[in-house]
């Protein structure tokens, strides 16, 4: 029992300590985005969002928001993969889908 704490410990901190070293507090201003976009520049239903596109999440994009039961994806920022979907707040994208997450109690 102690080592599985232990080793879920250990895990929590390793992911922290990477998603840290990848993105990092300064990640943005040391490497500034090359393609601006504009708000204007987004037609509907997308919508501009300042910090959402490249590596991080550093650079602005035009982001289309699913509703409930919409087929989503997930991605990594620290990857740069950049949605031009994501699920509208407060929903989560759960196998593939656009879901309600009842709150934590």
């Amino acid at each position: 029992m102690k080592v599985t704490l232990v080793l879920l410990v250990l895990a929590c901190a390793m992911s922290l300590a990477y998603g840290d070293l990848v993105c990092g507090s300064s990640y943005c201003k040391d490497n500034p985005c090359t393609a601006k976009i504009s708000a204007k520049a987004c037609k509907t239903p997308a919508l501009y969002r300042a910090n959402h596109a490249g590596k991080c999440a550093c650079c602005p994009a035009c982001v289309t928001l699913l509703s409930e039961g919409a087929a989503c994806k997930t991605y990594s920022k620290e990857l740069g993969e950049t949605p031009s979907a994501v699920c509208r707040e407060p929903l989560k994208c759960l196998k593939g889908v656009c879901t309600k997450v009842a709150p934590r109690s």
